[in-house]
């Protein structure tokens, strides 16, 4: 098993010394450093670990006024002690949107791309932040990958068009269906915790906290997908990832948007569904999805445990008032030492 040294953690704008040489029998005295400033980047380093977290209340809306003394953290079924917490709105954020471009979205495919466009210009910082894109049909296509250039987004955005179907001589069409879950699951695996993302958190001596999210844009009807909503829900809450959606279909030709069932699943990852009425109120949709992750926090720890721990952990972080619900990362491997 490799041994990592005791560090605890550095800023990537302002170094810190987090150890000082003390005459204790020759051993280095720990020196508490002082909470960063909101604007700094925080990378996590050594065996030091970073949770990025949401909170709901009761009725499901995001609490955002908490302190560290407001919760426990745990790894293991041991109690963990936090050196750092703070909000994290200013983390990188690695978001991946997914437009669902099957024939029952078809009308709705240029509003949806311009309130997309709306929304890049509104959370994305060029060089910080990353996105990527996906449609999804009966197939899942990666229209552009993790990037942080804004420009490169923005005109992939513009180049994606309706999912084209073979027409037979009786104008049929083959039964590929809409494969949401699919899709969904495909993201959180090979998007967000790919090798793009990977090289973008860092491994080993240093990683990045970053907050990371799906954004789809599908009327929630899914009728080829081999995996079950509850199996990609409880993967991507394992991951930490967020899910938020927004509701759009033509009631006219293909019936009303599937709402318990997005409803369901952003709820179970800690996010929220958004079912807008006009292009206006999808605009302000994004805007609300902005405003929540703003509201997360991160929690810094270096974990103990006994010695030759399994390289699986387990993460809780409980609230002390239960009336609160928290979503995060619920594990990672320490083998791989993926934040």
């Amino acid at each position: 098993m490799l041994r990592w040294p005791s560090l605890l953690l550095t800023l990537l704008l302002f170094p810190l010394t987090l150890h000082s040489l003390a005459q204790d029998g020759g051993r280095p005295r720990p020196v508490t450093p002082p909470l960063p400033d909101p604007g700094d980047e925080i990378a996590i380093v050594a065996d030091s670990r970073g949770v990025v977290f949401s909170v709901v209340d009761e009725r499901g809306r995001i609490v955002s006024n908490l302190q560290a003394a407001d919760f426990e953290l745990y790894e293991n079924g041991q109690r963990q002690t936090i050196d750092l917490f703070r909000t994290s709105n200013e983390l990188p954020l690695m978001l991946a949107v997914l437009l669902d471009t099957s024939d029952s979205q078809a009308s709705l495919l240029p509003a949806e791309k311009r309130a997309v466009d709306v929304f890049f210009d509104a959370f994305f910082r060029p060089g910080k932040d990353y996105g990527a894109l996906v449609t999804f049909g009966g197939e899942v296509h990666l229209v552009n990958g993790l990037t942080s250039h804004l420009k490169s987004l923005k005109t992939a955005l513009g180049r994606i068009e309706r999912e084209q179907l073979f027409r037979d001589e009786d104008n049929g069409t083959p039964p590929l269906g809409t494969a949401l879950y699919d899709a969904l699951d495909i993201t959180g695996r090979e998007i967000l915790e790919g090798r793009t993302a990977r090289r973008v958190i860092g491994s080993g001596g240093t990683r990045r906290a970053i907050r990371r999210a799906i954004c789809v844009l599908t009327d929630g009807r899914d009728t080829a997908s081999q995996l079950s909503p509850e199996q990609v829900a409880a993967s991507l809450r394992r991951r930490g990832i967020v899910v938020y959606a927004i509701g759009l279909g033509d009631r006219f030709r293909f019936g009303d948007v599937d709402r318990d069932a997005l409803e369901r699943l952003c709820t179970a990852t800690g996010g929220k569904a958004f079912f807008p009425t006009d292009e206006a109120d999808l605009e302000r949709s994004f805007k609300r999805i902005v405003d929540d992750l703003s509201g997360q926090y991160i929690a810094v720890y270096r974990p103990t445990g006994p010695p030759g721990a399994a390289a699986r952990r387990v993460v809780e972080i409980r609230p002390r008032d239960r009336r609160l619900r928290v979503f995060s990362q619920t594990e990672y491997n320490s083998e791989y030492d993926t934040p």
